[in-house]
């Protein structure tokens, strides 16, 4: 039997990374080109990954029955996997993020390149001093929640696309290309793909609006009150001015 989104993902990370498409050989940091190799290291791992989120299922390609019974369950006709759509990633990114940006902003020093690139950032570059003004900021703790389920966004959107691309790129090896179910199945996960993608970019819409409206209230507050305090010192400048005037024509 096959598992077409695992074995369509593995020859879709070799193919574009010019591997044979059987290969588990992790790809070195200096011959990385793209995302797909820069977010899993071989093959296997991209694989893991794609099934974990999008789910698995097991099809058979013999014609003859006698060979059809070997495998275990795992290979049986339909046996499947369950995907987990891309919520617990996001989660887990938001949840790494707000650990490291905490520690980075409650430290003193400069922080180092590799504790910056233990972010999930999405390829998004937070530098050392997007982080020495969060820690110059009145509002820090706010900004270091708001700012850490932003950069887990971009990371769990990246990856989508990339499991995108490695799952599309796979469909094409010639071995996959004539299997007509696999490719129907592989049709199937890049759908369910393309709704988590756009699942994703409501969810970042709708926090856009949630978060910016509530931004907007509060310096539409903060306006107000500061206007408020103007009014104040000008109206005690003016009862300052009449007393000295009183004063001076007794």
């Amino acid at each position: 039997a096959i598992q077409p989104t695992r074995d369509m993902a593995k020859a879709g990370y070799n193919m574009m990374n010019n591997l044979p498409v059987n290969s588990n050989r992790s790809v070195p940091k200096n011959q990385c080109n793209g995302s797909a190799c820069r977010i899993f290291s071989n093959a296997e791992e991209a694989a893991a990954a794609v099934v974990k989120v999008l789910g698995d299922r097991s099809i058979r390609t013999c014609t003859d029955p006698s060979q059809c019974r070997s495998g275990g369950e795992d290979n049986a006709p339909g046996a499947s996997v369950a995907g987990t759509g891309f919520g617990p990633m996001l989660d887990e990114a938001t949840k790494t993020n707000l650990e490291m940006l905490n520690q980075l902003v409650n430290s003193r020093g400069a922080p180092s390149a590799e504790e910056l690139g233990k972010l999930k950032t999405g390829g998004l570059a937070v530098t050392r001093g997007v982080i020495e003004a969060l820690r110059d900021d009145t509002d820090r703790n706010t900004l270091v929640q708001r700012l850490a389920g932003e950069l887990a966004m971009a990371d769990t959107i990246e990856t989508a696309l990339a499991m995108r691309q490695i799952l599309t790129t796979g469909e094409s090896e010639p071995n996959a290309a004539a299997q007509k179910q696999a490719i129907e199945e592989g049709d199937r996960r890049v759908g369910s793909l393309d709704r988590g993608l756009d699942n994703l970019k409501n969810e970042m819409e709708l926090r856009r609006a949630v978060s910016s409206n509530s931004l907007l209230k509060t310096l539409e507050r903060q306006e107000i009150r500061n206007s408020t305090n103007q009014l104040q010192q000008k109206d005690a400048g003016g009862d300052e001015k009449m007393s000295v005037i009183e004063q001076r024509s007794q």
